[in-house]
């Protein structure tokens, strides 16, 4: 009889949870993707949204020979940014056409951001689009999961112990 109630103590302890852990860790690291992912690949979209507008004089391109890295080619563009409400002007990088100037562009993040010229905010979508499923999909696995959890408790409050059954 003592054994028998050693084995009831034995069955009514809760069953494992499951995968809660590993899902919590995949939105923790969806977060941080997300973060990554937007604040490195979204300057144009915030420079369409909130970027100061002005002109860029003084453009010019520089092609660099990156095929020593199997990279091939690259160009940097640069200018001389004028904000359109008088502050001083300053040295930017550029990204657009800039073959007639002065070009109207727009800048985002001062003096250290890029002068986009004609930025469009739908160059930010997927990024933005990236960043939702790294970081909305674990969570959603993770809401889904923990419903399930709470359902199955709902029904079984024993976590699936039945006295009968030890007999």
């Amino acid at each position: 009889m003592g054994m028998s109630e050693g084995g009831d103590v034995l069955d009514r302890q809760p069953e494992q949870v499951g995968p809660a852990p590993w899902l919590a860790l995949a939105c923790l690291v969806g977060l941080l993707l997300a973060y990554v992912v937007l604040t490195n690949f979204t300057g144009e979209l915030r420079t369409a949204l909130w970027g100061e507008p002005g002109t860029v004089t003084e453009a010019d391109c520089r092609t660099y020979d990156n095929t020593v890295a199997n990279a091939g080619t690259s160009t940097s563009c640069s200018g001389v940014f004028t904000p359109d409400d008088g502050g001083a002007s300053f040295d930017v990088p550029v990204e657009g056409d800039i073959d007639a100037q002065p070009v109207r562009a727009w800048l985002v993040d001062g003096t250290s951001g890029t002068a986009y010229v004609s930025p469009t905010w739908w160059a930010g979508a997927l990024p933005v689009g990236l960043s939702l499923l790294l970081a909305g999909l674990p969570a959603a696995v993770t809401v889904r999961h923990v419903r399930r959890v709470r359902a199955q408790r709902r029904r079984d409050p024993l976590y699936g112990s039945d006295p009968e059954s030890s007999a």
